[in-house]
């Protein structure tokens, strides 16, 4: 199989056209024409994950994040992104992103988290400006929850180490929005919809303060631990998609942050 017949399999599952205008998602490195009997999905393009994709014997790497996202004016080797180009060059690695697509269509990476707290879904967050799906899902909980069970549900789902919560721990909310990755801008959208409380992560201080003030509640769990896990659900619908691919999801999955929490004289890992 081709990378370019890949890529009409994974344009199924959420098609490119979804992605936002911002955004680079498709084929990042790669011939078209070259044959792929393996991929590897990663969250985002590492060096580690390179290696990885060489000793798994694959030549596709699928991940949710882009390696080149902005034009470039240069490409330095012996620097990121430059370096690592060149290593799928020289490696005959084929890169694609999934990003805004996943995001944004139906049955894609919103709607998955939504899944997770079986939330019954009656409206997207941001639609798409294609008309189709979009960034974000909101919708009612089966039963109202207080604002701390739901973090400790999300961080044991998800799984995350910790949990940002802005809002009296204590209040009962039922109707809430979720957004895989950094979605902290849309908390008045959210508002505007009926959600009592916005799931996501990357929440900026001034959001934070501003979703305060109007009694708006956030729960950050973090880029990474709200996008990480939906590498194994892509995983599974392109093994659906495409029987015949060795499709592995990056073993070395990890967030790239450590958190360290003051107890008492000294900092406690999480």
């Amino acid at each position: 199989m081709t990378l370019e017949e890949v890529l009409s399999h994974l344009d199924r599952i959420a098609p490119f056209s979804l992605a936002l205008p911002w955004d680079n998602s498709g084929i990042q490195v790669g011939d078209p024409l070259q044959e792929v009997t393996g991929a590897l999905l990663a969250l985002e393009p590492t060096s580690t994950v390179v290696k990885e994709a060489l000793s798994q014997r694959v030549q596709l790497i699928v991940t949710h994040h882009p390696l080149i996202f902005s034009p470039l004016k240069g490409l330095l080797l012996h620097q990121y992104p430059g370096s690592l180009i060149s290593s799928l060059v020289k490696e005959g690695l084929a890169l694609v992103a999934m990003h805004t697509n996943w995001d944004v269509a139906p049955g894609g990476l919103s709607d998955a988290l939504a899944q997770k707290l079986d939330l019954e879904v009656d409206a997207v967050l941001e639609p798409s400006p294609q008309g189709e799906g979009g960034i974000g899902r909101v919708g009612s909980l089966p039963q109202p929850v207080r604002l701390v069970v739901l973090a400790q549900k999300l961080m044991e789902e998800l799984p995350a180490p910790w949990a940002r919560v802005v809002g009296d721990p204590e209040r009962t909310v039922e109707r809430v929005a979720v957004c895989p990755g950094s979605g902290g801008d849309l908390w008045p959208r959210a508002r505007d919809l009926g959600a009592q409380a916005l799931i996501t992560g990357d929440i900026k201080h001034h959001q934070a303060r501003e979703a305060s003030e109007e009694g708006f509640a956030l729960l950050d769990l973090g880029h990474f631990a709200t996008e990480a896990w939906g590498m194994g659900v892509l995983a599974e619908r392109i093994r659906r998609e495409i029987p015949s691919l060795r499709v592995l999801v990056e073993g070395s999955l990890r967030d790239p942050f450590t958190i360290y929490i003051r107890g008492g004289s000294r900092c406690e890992k999480r």
